[in-house]
């Protein structure tokens, strides 16, 4: 019994994200959907920052640092140009940055 009920959990959750567009991390095939790149972000206050711009990463300038979902449209960091981090009260727009470290994204509330 409990198994069918995790299970009908399951699916109601994925269900409930599906349209979102961040629900999964496959690579964005549409520039104009948002998509999961929270994984191609490294924390502005992490050591990993100073090498960002050579490994192919953003930087992100969030109190949240990459703990929550960092969406972007864009098929790949070379091509972002828009994104956006869940927070505690929902989606807030990032504002992007260039720096000497790389390209950051900041979080204004």
């Amino acid at each position: 019994m409990s198994k069918k009920v995790l299970t009908m959990a399951t699916v109601a959750i994925g269900a409930a994200l599906a349209p979102t567009g961040v629900a999964h991390a496959e690579p964005n095939g549409d520039p104009a959907r948002f998509a999961d790149f929270t994984a191609e972000f490294v924390a502005a206050t992490d050591p990993a920052a100073i090498n960002a711009k050579a490994a192919g990463k953003l930087l992100i300038a969030s109190p949240y640092g990459t703990s929550h979902t960092i969406a972007c449209r864009g098929t790949d960091t070379a091509d972002i140009y828009d994104c956006m981090q869940e927070d505690d009260l929902g989606w807030i727009t990032l504002q992007k940055t260039e720096t000497p470290l790389g390209t950051t994204w900041i979080y204004f509330p």
